[in-house]
């Protein structure tokens, strides 16, 4: 029960999980979240294994109506679009409760089929470590859209794509949080599917982390992630003093973009 700055510490379940919540969330009775302004637990490297509570402060609007209209918005933005995709991300965060897992390892010990690539050997050239992250909205947004689905298609597609832009915003934090607390710079995310990594190195992320057990995020039948609003990816801890330029791979390395991709695929693994 103590207090950290303007966090109450809730929940120590071991070393690795501290679960904090800002002042103002507990007076407005809102979900358990760790964000910028809560306690986060630090750990010696290389075996961290973190887990977090996030809530978004915000959603970017014009990613949401990126992802509804399946193509870049029309600037200034129209107020009939940045109405829905309003509502849709208030609506969203009342319901979800977003988390992210990660891990650091040294990249000499991960899995083949993590390395087996050489887009993804590329993207790591010259980090000695990396993160592997998983992040969720949790099953709460599917139950959402789902719902939405029955009574009403326009709703559920507005939805869907707020929480599209969600878990981006997530696994940006994460990123955010986790490259300030090693001091060093990170290399942009790299999921499964991007290039030649395959979609079938997955589960050997989710296994990894733990993730089912950690975060509730596991892999169904098909091969998706379930919840479906999750996303798995890697990143290399660049060397002391380098600066990740923030940019995706390069799309004249990526197969999807030979097949005739627009080179914005990469902008999310939840689509």
């Amino acid at each position: 029960d103590a207090v950290f700055g303007n966090c109450h510490l809730l929940k120590k379940v071991d070393e690795n999980f501290i679960i904090a919540l800002p002042r103002e969330r507990q007076a407005a009775n809102l979900p358990l979240a760790n964000n910028a302004n809560c306690l986060q637990a630090q750990l010696a490297l290389p075996e961290e294994v973190i887990q977090m509570l996030y809530l978004p402060a915000e959603v970017s609007l014009t990613e949401t109506i990126r992802y509804a209209l399946g193509t870049q918005p029309p600037l200034p933005l129209p107020d009939s679009l940045t109405a829905s995709a309003q509502s849709a991300v208030e609506e969203l965060l009342r319901s979800c409760l977003p988390q992210y897992h990660y891990r650091i390892l040294p990249i000499a010990e991960l899995p083949n089929i993590l390395l087996s690539g050489q887009d993804i050997r590329r993207h790591l050239d010259g980090c000695e470590r990396c993160v592997l992250l998983a992040a969720t909205l949790g099953a709460q947004a599917d139950t959402l859209i789902r719902r939405a689905q029955i009574i009403d298609m326009n709703r559920a597609l507005w939805l869907d794509a707020a929480a599209s832009a969600a878990i981006e915003a997530v696994c940006d934090a994460a990123q955010a949080s986790l490259s300030a607390a090693l001091h060093r710079g990170l290399t942009a995310r790299f999921s499964c599917g991007y290039g030649d990594l395959p979609l079938a190195a997955q589960g050997t992320i989710l296994e990894l982390l733990d993730a089912p057990r950690k975060i509730g995020l596991t892999l169904g039948e098909s091969g998706m992630m379930i919840p479906l609003k999750s996303v798995t990816a890697l990143m290399g801890i660049l060397p002391e003093g380098a600066v990740s330029d923030g940019q995706p791979l390069l799309c004249t390395r990526c197969r999807l973009y030979q097949n005739g991709c627009d080179g914005t695929r990469c902008r999310s693994s939840s689509e």
